[in-house]
C-alpha cells in the first residue's frame, strides 16, 4: 500500500447503513490518480455502538441510557435500534481478502488459503436473514466481487478458496494496489445498497496487516470509510509477522479499526471459528443511535458516546465501543 510495505490481507468493515446513509456513484479526485470516494444523500448518521460486560454484548441498555456527543456538543438521539430487540438490520458479510501472493502468504491473506472450512462452525449460526458474500483485490490492481449475497455458506466457501489460489507476485506493491482496495469496498458498498430490504455490509478481511503508509494517506484513507461509517476489525492469524515503521504508520488495518470502533483479534486455524464467532456475537448485540448533524460539512467530526450518568452505577463493568469519528458529506455525483 505503500512504496515499501505491501498492503495485503484483511479488516472488517461494518458500514451501518451510513455513517450519512449513502448515494451510488463513487466520484474520481482529479488531483492525483482515481479513487474511490463514499458518498451520502441523508442527514441521519447512524452511530454503531457495542456494549461489553465481561467480554459480553450487555443487551439491557435503552436509549435514555446513553448520551452522544459531535465535535463535543450534545446531540439528541432521534433513532434506537438494539440488536436484543431485533430491531437492527441483517447482516451482509462480505469476505474480502487478498490475492495470495506467491512468496507473501503470511503477510497478506495465503495463510487462510484451504482453511475456510475452518470458518463453517460460526457461519452456520447466522440469524435466519443474515447474507454472506464474497471479493477480492489484488496489488496489481484487479477488484472483484466474486459472490454477491446468498444464503449459501458452502457456495461463500468455495468462492473463497478460489479467490485464495496462488497467483505469482508482482513486481509493485505500490498504490494499484490500495486504489484497488478502495474500489472493491466501493463495489460492495454499492451491491448491498441494491437489495431490497437494505442488509448492513459487514466486510470482512482475513489480513494479517503487513502494511505501511504515510499517516496523512492512512487519514485520508480513513475519512472516506468514515462518509460510510464503516467499522473495522481484523482476523490476524498469529503467524503473521509484525510489522515497526519509523516516520509512517505501520499496521494500517489496525489504526483503522481502532479508529472506526472496531478491534483486531489475533486468531490460530484452531480459532478461526471462534474469532468470528465472536464478532458476529458482538454486531448482533449492537445498538444503532441515530442523530443529525448540525451541518454537512464533509469535515471529520469527533464523536463521542457515553453513559447517562444516572445509569454507570448500574452499568459499572460496561465498555462502550464506538467509531471515533464521523465525516457528513452530501456531495453530488
Amino acid at each position: 500500500m505503500t512504496k515499501r510495505v505491501l498492503f495485503s490481507g484483511g479488516i472488517i468493515f461494518l458500514a451501518i447503513g451510513s455513517a450519512v446513509a449513502q448515494r451510488p456513484p463513487s466520484v474520481i479526485h482529479s488531483s492525483q490518480p482515481p479513487e474511490s470516494t463514499f458518498h451520502s444523500s441523508s442527514s441521519l448518521v447512524l452511530v454503531p455502538v457495542i456494549a461489553l460486560k465481561d467480554g459480553l454484548p450487555d443487551k439491557t441498555l435503552k436509549r435514555d441510557d446513553f448520551r452522544v456527543f459531535d465535535n463535543g456538543r450534545p446531540v439528541s438521539i432521534k433513532t434506537f435500534d438494539s440488536g436484543a430487540q431485533f430491531s437492527t438490520r441483517p447482516l451482509a458479510l462480505w469476505f474480502v481478502v487478498q490475492c495470495n501472493m506467491q512468496g507473501w502468504e503470511t503477510e497478506g491473506s495465503g495463510l487462510f488459503a484451504g482453511q475456510i472450512n475452518r470458518f463453517k462452525p460460526a457461519l452456520k449460526d447466522m440469524d435466519k436473514q443474515d447474507t454472506v458474500a464474497v471479493a477480492h483485490w489484488c496489488d496489481n490492481g484487479q477488484s472483484k466481487l466474486d459472490l454477491l449475497p446468498t444464503s449459501s455458506v458452502e457456495e461463500a466457501a468455495a468462492a473463497l478458496e478460489q479467490a485464495l489460489l496462488p497467483m505469482p507476485s508482482p513486481n509493485d506493491h505500490d498504490r494499484t494496489g490500495e486504489l484497488a482496495l478502495q474500489k472493491t469496498l466501493q463495489r460492495i458498498i454499492d451491491a448491498t445498497r441494491s437489495l431490497v430490504p437494505e442488509p448492513v455490509p459487514v466486510v470482512i478481511f482475513l489480513y494479517g496487516d503487513y502494511s505501511g503508509m504515510p499517516k496523512a494517506e492512512a487519514d485520508h484513507f480513513i475519512d472516506e470509510l468514515l462518509e460510510t461509517s464503516a467499522v473495522a476489525y481484523g482476523l490476524r492469524d498469529r503467524r503473521s509477522p509484525r510489522i515497526r515503521l519509523l516516520g509512517e504508520q505501520g499496521a494500517v488495518a489496525n489504526y483503522i479499526a481502532k479508529e472506526t470502533g472496531g478491534e483486531y483479534l489475533r486468531v490460530t486455524p484452531e480459532t478461526y471459528a471462534t474469532g468470528l464467532a465472536e464478532i458476529l456475537q458482538q454486531l448482533h448485540g449492537r445498538y444503532e443511535l441515530g442523530f443529525k448533524p448540525e451541518t454537512m460539512d464533509g469535515k471529520r467530526h469527533t464523536l463521542r458516546v457515553k453513559l447517562a450518568d444516572d445509569v454507570k452505577n448500574e452499568h459499572k463493568r460496561v465498555r462502550l465501543r464506538y467509531r471515533l469519528a464521523y465525516v457528513p458529506n452530501q456531495s453530488g455525483p
